[in-house]
């Protein structure tokens, strides 16, 4: 079996991983006439700009890619929510063959050569496959969808490598069927082979083949988050550390006192209590009269905690998006443990069904390149489950389960293939009896 094309079609270059332009203040401190202040006016309503490193990152809305990588590098709770699910997802992996022996033994000398040269990044020492799921896994969750396509050896009798395409760039039209095509720098039109393209996405939208895009809902937010932020900056700097006032009441004056007398014994008493203050330790005390007063100015008392639940707010509208629970991110505030194991069914059950769109890649991968090799062999890429915190639990109710359904058996109140069925068998299991050990017979004690 051989492809039936020769030579790849030169692909338009990638967008830019994200848009960098100087803020009008420096282009016009600078002079430059080629980008107009008009055009670099911040945006506003349900868009994005933001200053990193002296640039301002402006999201046009065209730029949606570039836009989301750049909120998973830049924002710490969006990056730390995409690195849970990529590693929740990439999991110890393994393949598994099916077919003859002879067969079974050349497919895995075929899919090793084929791990080590299907990654595009020849620098790499990991196992291609893997690491290549990984970026999957990363780019899905990321802009949600995930394109590339198998460059065929010269001759065409096997895979050189898998190139990653930016989903950006391609194009959709419906006549009957989807079909995808990408546009050259002459505009001309060139429509992909599906026998060597890959798309995938991580929701589906029946009238949309670029699927749902998984931090669409962020931005808004984002937004309302880095505004809180900046202004939380402002304000701490604003209000200033927290410092003590040491309010001293003068004492009142003696009857026979000159006022040259007064104004020196005032002055040492004064001095003594500041003395005291600035030569205090750790366990000494202070005695004095009552008109001694402490007081912390600046800094705002309450402020932290207002700004704290405001921000909090906002971070769980942004874990709400992504489709997380705050637990999961090492925010906790005081779930029962039956609700988290509810929830962390519910995220396996999200996490499996991620994995299978990243071994239909692995499995279309490896089982074409055993086709263009003439190997009658099947591979099935599997993911390892994640660790069950619940196992325990989960073994007792098993437990409990196997000795109910059981009790009915053994007083007819179901038949066996009823009980083997609701515990997820087909039939109950009969036991040849010429294959069964045989008991051992009791000799009758005789009278002497």
């Amino acid at each position: 079996m051989k492809f039936p094309f020769r030579k790849s079609t030169a692909r338009p270059a990638a967008k830019p991983r994200a848009e960098g332009r100087r803020s009008v203040r420096d282009v016009t401190a600078m002079g430059h006439s080629g980008i107009q202040p008009a055009e670099l006016q911040p945006v506003t309503g349900n868009l994005f700009s933001t200053t990193l490193d002296g640039q301002d990152f402006f999201w046009l809305g065209a730029n949606r890619a570039a836009f989301y990588r750049y909120m998973r590098d830049h924002i710490p709770i969006i990056s730390s929510a995409i690195w849970s699910w990529v590693h929740l997802c990439s999991t110890p992996q393994r393949c598994v063959l099916t077919g003859s022996e002879s067969e079974k033994e050349a497919a895995r000398a075929i899919l090793d050569d084929l791990d080590r040269r299907i990654f595009e990044n020849p620098f790499t020492r990991r196992p291609g496959i893997t690491h290549l799921t990984e970026l999957f896994f990363l780019e899905l969750f990321t802009t949600g969808r995930f394109a590339g396509e198998i460059v065929p050896l010269a001759d065409g009798s096997g895979i050189d490598y898998f190139q990653t395409i930016d989903p950006d760039i391609l194009q959709w039209k419906r006549d009957g069927r989807w079909t995808a095509y990408f546009e050259d720098e002459s505009e001309q039109q060139h429509p992909l082979d599906p026998a060597r393209f890959f798309y995938a996405t991580l929701e589906n939208d029946m009238h949309d083949p670029r699927g749902i895009e998984p931090l669409a809902s962020i931005p808004f937010v984002a937004q309302i988050q880095e505004a809180l932020l900046f202004d939380m900056a402002r304000s701490s700097r604003n209000a200033g550390t927290p410092r003590l006032q040491i309010r001293i009441t003068p004492p009142p004056a003696f009857a026979h006192e000159s006022e040259r007398e007064y104004q020196k014994r005032i002055n040492q008493y004064f001095d003594d209590t500041i003395s005291q203050f600035s030569h205090l330790d750790p366990d000494d005390n202070l005695f004095t009269w009552s008109d001694v007063e402490v007081k912390v100015i600046g800094g705002e008392e309450g402020r932290t905690y207002t700004w704290r639940m405001n921000r909090q707010q906002v971070i769980e509208d942004v874990i709400s998006g992504l489709h997380l629970f705050p637990w999961v991110l090492g925010r906790s505030h005081g779930t029962t443990k039956n609700w988290v194991e509810a929830q962390f069914n519910l995220l396996m059950q999200i996490v499996d069904i991620v994995q299978d769109i990243g071994t239909s890649l692995a499995n279309w991968l490896r089982n074409t390149e055993l086709r263009l090799r003439g190997n009658t062999a099947t591979v099935e890429h599997v993911f390892s489950p994640n660790q069950d915190p619940f196992m325990l639990s989960r073994m007792q109710s098993r437990a409990v389960e196997f000795d109910t359904i059981d009790k009915k058996v053994q007083r007819g109140y179901i038949s066996k293939d009823d009980g083997a069925r609701l515990l997820g068998l087909q039939k109950a299991y009969k036991l040849d009896e010429s294959l069964a050990p045989s008991s051992p017979k009791k000799e009758k004690k005789g009278k002497i």
